[in-house]
């Protein structure tokens, strides 16, 4: 009896320790233009009316779950979600990209050079067509109807292009900040992107 209930407690730790450190399982963040709900009689469906507002819901799902569906307009289209992680759904109707929010760089001088203003035009423009974005880099491009996993941990948070950074931050015992990712749509860092061409022609 004994050695049974020693072997409870310790499946009953390991439990604890994976789901605080961001555990298992898939959750799926689903950003869209219109309106989306679950599916009363399915927790893996998305019913969604296509419309001009922006959305977003979360779906936690176990690892036996492979897809989510998306139901609209009498038509189903399915999502590949093949292993553990934290994805992000677009069914916007704009591209979106992001990238991993370093809260290091947000301590910057206020001048920024021409060179400076220049790389990040340049980086700008490159994100939006989906050059060199890469999971390594943390950087994202998402076109309307795709899924993509953004990281493992279950516990990071997804800012929609309305969600702004947050000015301050809690930090863990190491030190080290929450893990963010930052997204826009491609019409919103265009619009940023003639404002850095115009200070970039005064400079």
């Amino acid at each position: 009896m004994k050695i049974f209930s020693a072997i409870i407690l310790i499946a009953a730790v390991s439990l604890f320790n994976a789901c605080s450190s961001g555990g298992s399982g898939k959750k799926v963040i689903v950003m869209s233009s219109g309106k989306i709900k679950v599916d009363p009689n399915d927790p893996k469906t998305i019913n969604f009316e296509p419309g001009g507002q922006h959305n977003e819901l979360e779906l936690l799902l176990g690892e036996g779950d492979k897809t989510v569906v998306v139901k609209s307009g009498g038509t189903d289209k399915s999502y590949d979600i093949p292993e553990s992680g934290l994805y992000l759904l677009n069914i916007k109707s704009d591209t979106m990209i992001g990238n991993q929010v370093n809260f290091a760089a947000t301590d910057r001088a206020a001048h920024i050079t021409s060179d400076q203003l220049q790389h990040i035009i340049d980086s700008t423009q490159d994100l939006m067509r989906g050059v060199n974005v890469s999971d390594e880099k943390k950087t994202f491009f998402l076109v309307p109807g795709s899924i993509k996993k953004i990281t493992g941990n279950l516990n990071a948070q997804l800012l929609s292009p309305f969600k702004l950074i947050p000015y301050k931050v809690d930090v863990d015992e190491k030190g080290n900040p929450p893990e963010i990712y930052k997204f826009f749509t491609n019409s919103q860092k265009r619009e940023a992107l003639d404002e850095l061409l115009k200070r970039l022609q005064k400079s």
